[in-house]
């Protein structure tokens, strides 16, 4: 099928021919400017395999295996997908499953695989299947997920594609991937892939191979007791049937390390790509050094002089953000600035819940104009009994004062609470001054606590308006408040406004 005009897909199969790489552009090829080896007439290629519709390698064989099946009436609409996989395959199967309009998907999956990546399969709505053991089991292993999925895929109204057994996984890249290849860069000198199924490297490098017989494939593993996400390590690869072995001419090895730091570097150089694309370029990196010391890289010249390889980027690295920090460290990463933040100012802010001083005079505090509205003490203000006072909507409400004793005692409105955190008129701004923030934060998240002895169970029910110097801390209080359940406004600019206020209205200043 040709492909579709301006990339655009339209029609009751819009979504079969977006999946068909025959209704799609060729996927990028890019070579990346900067490497070890520029000096040496060596140009190396990513094969963008994440620009695939399901952003990953594995839909090519996913939908392979499942067009073939198709094709041969062993699915059908109410078939099920069972398939040992935590990532990758079983995503694409579970996409491609309901695009072909087949019922759905279950996923077997390794009791080691992280939380994050089993919510990830529920997002898909993929069922899943928990299994101990080996997290790569081989698929000869009869305790193991990929021998469990293939005896339950017999059963009525499920299909197990198997990937670890199904010619039509590396069918796929013959099919796709090695002919995007060939007509991109018909000089090729090299070509390195990982190997987990085997499926991207048997393919791809057989096709290569046909097309060019001096081409060199290397097949990437991971190193001895090393983990990365799809590829395998070598023992575990001699169990799979797939003639690998036929086209693999060099195998080299990637340690975890490697593969994450390697995928950091790429993605900032501008190319996304996860961990198992980091481990193709190291496989290939360190086939190019031993053949510089060895003196053998003016045998994989071209006729023009060049030495052209390509690894493929088969992955993202979203789903391993986490890992990349316990594997690498933090020397890896830039400095988080300000991070004492993290532990504090935990709750939502929203701006209707800080109101102007004219909103709060004129539509909640019932205030009498006149100097008996502002209240000066000289005796020191013991905090009894919650006292309110009423909204004009009826509602009791409780005023606090978040000012130090002594500017709360020289003036104060009625029926105010005052809340000494020790902060005075000179105080930094808490939301620019991490310190500040902190010490207030910490300070009012105790004080306004449900179970504090004074502004505990008397706040309940009741809505409090929050006053402080400049506006500052008082957002911060009604945030708190807010997220223990207590309607709770701030004043825009603090109290200093109401004070201003009140002076025009009444036309004189209010002297305690």
């Amino acid at each position: 099928m040709p492909p579709v005009c301006n990339n655009v897909f339209s029609g009751k199969d819009a979504l079969l021919k977006f999946y068909d790489p025959d209704s799609s552009p060729l996927l990028p090829l890019v070579e990346i400017p900067i490497h070890p080896f520029e000096e040496d007439g060596v140009h190396i290629y990513a094969k963008m395999l994440t620009f695939l519709p399901a952003a990953n390698v594995k839909s090519l064989p996913a939908l392979n295996m499942l067009q073939k099946a198709k094709e041969e009436g062993r699915v059908d609409a109410s078939t099920n997908i069972v398939e040992y996989s935590s990532g990758s395959t079983i995503m694409s199967l579970a996409i491609l499953s309901k695009v072909m309009g087949l019922n759905g998907a279950i996923a077997y999956v390794s009791n080691k695989t992280t939380k994050n990546k089993l919510n990830l399969l529920r997002f898909f709505g993929l069922e899943t299947k928990l299994f101990a053991g080996p997290g790569q089991p081989s698929p000869q292993d009869s305790n193991g997920g990929i021998f469990r999925a293939a005896v339950d895929g017999q059963t009525n109204h499920n299909f197990n594609p198997s990937q670890y057994l199904n010619p039509n996984n590396y069918l796929a890249h013959q099919r796709w991937t090695g002919p995007q290849i060939a007509e991109q860069l018909p000089n090729i000198s090299a070509f390195a892939a990982g190997m987990g199924t085997t499926g991207t490297m048997t393919g791809t490098g057989s096709y290569l191979k046909q097309f060019n017989p001096e081409i060199v494939n290397v097949g990437v593993c991971t190193a001895p007791g090393d983990l990365v996400h799809g590829p395998r390590n070598l023992s575990l690869v001699g169990d799979i049937p797939f003639p690998w072995q036929d086209t693999v001419d060099v195998l080299e090895e990637a340690s975890t390390f490697e593969s994450f730091a390697a995928s950091l570097q790429l993605c900032r150089s501008g190319l996304l790509c996860g961990p198992s694309s980091g481990l193709a370029k190291v496989g290939l990196f360190k086939f190019l050094e031993k053949a510089k010391l060895e003196g053998r890289l003016d045998h994989l010249r071209a006729s023009d002089g060049s030495i052209n390889c390509v690894f493929t980027c088969c992955d993202l690295p979203y789903q391993y953000v986490n890992e990349y920090f316990q594997i690498l460290g933090e020397n890896y990463f830039p400095p988080v600035q300000e991070e004492a933040l993290l532990d504090v100012d935990c709750y939502p802010y929203q701006p209707e819940w800080e109101l102007s001083a004219e909103v709060i005079l004129s539509k909640i505090l019932i205030y009498i104009s006149s100097s008996k509205s502002l209240r000066g003490e000289t005796k020191k203000h013991h905090i009894g009994p919650m006292s309110s006072t009423k909204l004009r909507t009826g509602k009791d409400v409780v005023i606090l004062d978040i000012r130090n004793e002594a500017d709360f005692n020289k003036r104060h409105f009625p029926a105010a609470i005052c809340l000494d955190i020790g902060n005075n008129a000179d105080s930094p701004n808490p939301f620019l001054d991490t310190p500040t923030m902190v010490k207030q934060w910490r300070s009012l998240d105790q004080r306004l606590s449900p179970d504090n002895g004074i502004f505990g169970e008397e706040l309940d029910g009741k809505t409090a308006v929050v006053f402080c110097y400049d506006g500052n801390t008082s957002r911060i209080a009604t945030s708190i408040l807010q997220n223990r359940g207590v309607e709770a406004y701030s004043c825009a600019g603090g109290i200093g406004v109401c004070w201003e206020l009140l002076n025009l209205v009444d036309g004189r200043e209010h002297e305690d």
